[in-house]
């Protein structure tokens, strides 16, 4: 199963729901591309693969100066998991976009 390619998320904020898209590209075990939502971006770093389970970080330099943790499952076309920041975590669902 690959998890390259584009997926339409839903974030799980304390200021409410947010949708992003994740674009993911493969390379081997390692894990790049980018999360944006609406003006918001941030690349991918560090990213690895295990089977069907992700992780990288991400950094946001705006609207405030953030860095992220991200891990993730996917699953026949979900994919679902959590972004840890300093303040505390949020998690996250989606499918691939059509």
């Amino acid at each position: 199963m690959s998890v390259q390619g584009k997926w339409n998320i839903t974030i799980k904020t304390p200021i409410g729901d947010r949708s992003g898209v994740l674009d993911l590209i493969v390379d081997g075990e390692n894990l790049s591309g980018s999360l944006s939502e609406g003006e918001h971006f941030a690349a991918i770093t560090n990213g690895r693969i295990d089977g069907n389970k992700l992780t990288w970080s991400a950094k946001l330099t705006k609207p405030m100066r953030m860095s992220f943790k991200f891990s993730a499952t996917v699953d026949a076309g979900h994919i679902q998991g959590s972004a840890k920041y300093l303040l505390g975590s949020a998690t996250f669902s989606g499918g691939r976009a059509q």
